[in-house]
């Protein structure tokens, strides 16, 4: 071999001498090295100073390195350093636009959702402002609007409505600090157990719960029930005691509302073409009055009350609102004490109050808004880790202007979305909505029927029921429609927060039973260039579960196909990317029924990491072939490599 002007010998050694050569190699390398620059002019040699200097630039781009670094974690951790600076003007109108849009939706919403959660109505808008400002700041997906929901407003209802509106703003706190720890240590992966279905039928089944709740109002009854049986039976044990025109006021707002919801689409210019300019105008005009439907029948009845309060002696025919508390809220944290039933409780107790709430609220909110951002991401990854942690700080900030549990909400999204948002800057022009209606409107909320707001709510949830769901689990997987029915029907008969823990166990046992019984093929192979034997391959990786279960299938099989017992044996390890002890010693046990029974057996296809496993484990030497021709070789009856020497040739 020429190098340099000199010829050096290559010699092939034993391993005990090849450090010695590569010694050698590398001090004859430095001899010439610095023989060389004794030779070199000493323009081009290589100073002191030069290789500070080198060292000093090395060093500058560490550190410019790690400057990019910390500017790229801020810039993920807080996005709206990224989008801000760089927002075009031309976008203030359509984000002004939508706000204003959702705003409308969102007022009274949050009312109703008050209401739902056994709170008065001012906290509904107390938890409609500072999320949205917070989530400029720190949300990715520019749709999503904070604020209360339904499902969260159910829940809330479930865990505090016997203790009063300060444990509610503290359920709202701790689920905050629960969805930032989350996202903080990267555990939005524990959500992951529970599955799509799952999480249908739990929505479905707080739907039903939620229109439930609102028939009370809708029909002007006065009972306490808190569960889906007790709604209904205390139903049919009042209904004797309807009101007549809040029963006709509620059944022509939901007519009402659900006529503009499927009004709105029926201006639609034909496909290949050109709206004029007059149908673009009809057309926004009518999507903006059917997007705005909540906000209008709530003015009309409003309208309504107010005019028999003035004209007929302030006798009005249908229950109100009543007295909404005006002006902004005060900034403070959540009481960290309180007295219940003349006992003082600290925070470890009131906290011990809320029980599996401070679980099951987060959960259920990281869930949803997680569902949101993907339905909203527009074909982009969504950062899941960051929604967690803009969700806990929305609500930790809102907790401190006396906010219910909130977070994000597909009807809120939608309008966003329709209405041409921009970017999350339009949750500015939404929270300066609410802070107004606090400020200038609250003594006009007194004159809201209640079986309006009933209506409101009702027609927003009963369109969450997913029953287009139902026929696709029916026909590609039964095992997913057992389980959402199993958390539909659980939710209802047992409560919200029981029915998502059977649901998910429902789930997690499935998979429990699928990772314990997989299937293993095992079929007899013949050609004509080689010698027949049965090939067993199981379908997936191999952990102590499945352990003895996949070593009783292969000898089953084995005894079904080749009773004389003289094929040899191929396990197919290609599909096995894990292997635990238990698996291990399961697939040697094999190996060994097999030589009892003087039958060969070679494993072929071993990863690396399954190989480093087996030879841990197994005992005795194994075949092993690492290629088709190996394995021909060895079924012939030819040399084989064992266990470790094949790994020594994979290292």
């Amino acid at each position: 071999m020429y190098s340099g002007g000199r010829t050096l010998s290559v010699i092939v050694r034993t391993p005990q001498s090849h450090r010695a050569v590569a010694f050698d190699t590398l001090n004859a390398e430095k001899a010439d090295t610095g023989a060389l620059e004794d030779k070199m002019p000493r323009s081009y040699g290589v100073s002191n100073s030069s290789k500070r200097s080198f060292g000093d630039g090395a060093g500058k781009k560490k550190a410019q390195c790690s400057t990019d670094c910390k500017v790229d974690t801020l810039k993920k951790r807080v996005p709206v350093i990224s989008w801000l600076p760089r927002y075009p003007l031309k976008n203030i109108v359509p984000d002004l636009i939508a706000g204003f849009t959702v705003g409308l939706t969102l007022i009274p919403q949050s009312m109703g959702y008050a209401v739902l959660a056994g709170l008065e109505p001012q906290y509904g808008l107390y938890s409609a402002f500072l999320g949205s400002f917070v989530y400029i700041i720190f949300g990715t997906v520019k749709e999503v609007n904070m604020g209360p929901a339904a499902l969260l407003a159910l829940l809330t209802f479930n865990y505090t409505h016997h203790l009063g509106p300060q444990f509610a703003v503290l359920l709202c706190f701790v689920a905050g600090c629960v969805e930032l720890l989350f996202g903080i240590l990267h555990l939005g992966f524990l959500v992951n157990f529970i599955s799509a279905p799952v999480v249908s039928g739990f929505t479905s089944a707080a739907a039903f719960m939620v229109a439930s709740a609102q028939v009370k109002g809708l029909l002007g009854l006065k009972f306490d029930a808190d569960s889906f049986a007790s709604i209904w039976t205390a139903v049919f044990n009042h209904i004797h005691e309807t009101k007549l025109w809040d029963a006709v006021l509620g059944g022509c707002c939901c007519v009402f509302l659900l006529t503009l919801r499927f009004f709105k689409d029926s201006f639609k210019v034909e496909e290949g073409r050109t709206p004029t300019c007059c149908q673009r105008f009809i057309r926004s005009s009518v999507w903006f009055l059917c997007t705005s439907r909540n906000a209008l029948i709530v003015l009309i009845s409003m309208g309504i009350a107010y005019y028999f309060h003035y004209n007929y002696e302030e006798v009005v025919p249908f229950m109100l609102t009543g007295k909404v508390e005006p002006g902004l809220p005060p900034f403070a944290f959540p009481a960290f004490s309180t007295e219940v039933n003349n006992r003082t409780l600290n925070i470890f107790e009131m906290v011990g109050e809320l029980k599996s709430g401070v679980i099951v609220v987060p959960v259920v909110a990281i869930i949803a808004n997680v569902a949101i951002g993907k339905a909203f991401a527009s074909g982009q990854i969504l950062d899941a880790t960051q929604e967690m942690v803009a969700l806990g700080l929305c609500n930790i900030a809102g907790s401190i202007v006396g906010s219910m549990p909130a977070m994000g909400s597909f009807s809120r999204s939608a309008v966003s979305n329709a209405s041409g948002v921009r970017s999350p800057l339009a949750g500015l022009y939404t929270g300066v909505m609410v802070i107004l209606s606090l400020s200038l409107l609250t003594p006009y909320f007194y004159f809201i029927p209640r079986a309006t707001l009933a209506a409101v709510i009702m027609c927003a949830v009963i369109f969450m029921v997913e029953v287009d769901k139902i026929a696709p689990m029916w026909r590609n997987n039964k095992k997913d429609l057992l389980s959402s029915l199993a958390a539909f029907a659980a939710c209802l008969a047992l409560g919200m927060e029981m029915g998502l823990v059977i649901g998910a166990a429902v789930d997690i046992s499935f998979l429990l039973y699928f990772s314990a019984t997989p299937k293993v093929n095992v079929d007899t192979i013949s050609s004509a260039c080689g010698p027949e034997y049965i090939l067993a391959t199981p379908t997936q990786g191999l952990l102590f579960p499945a352990a003895d279960f996949v070593r009783t299938q292969i000898q089953s099989s084995l005894a079904d196909i080749d009773e004389n017992n003289h094929l040899p044996v191929v396990i197919d390890c290609r599909n096995i990317q894990k292997l635990d002890c238990t698996a291990a010693q399961s697939l040697e046990a094999v190996a060994r029924d097999c030589n009892k029974q003087e039958r060969l057996v070679v494993f072929c296809g071993m990863k690396k990491s399954v190989l480093s496993m087996m030879m841990g484990i197994c005992k005795e030497r194994i075949k092993h072939a690492s290629s088709e021709s190996e394995l021909t070789s060895l079924l012939r009856g030819g040399n084989f490599k064992s266990m470790r020497e094949t790994a020594l040739l994979l290292r």
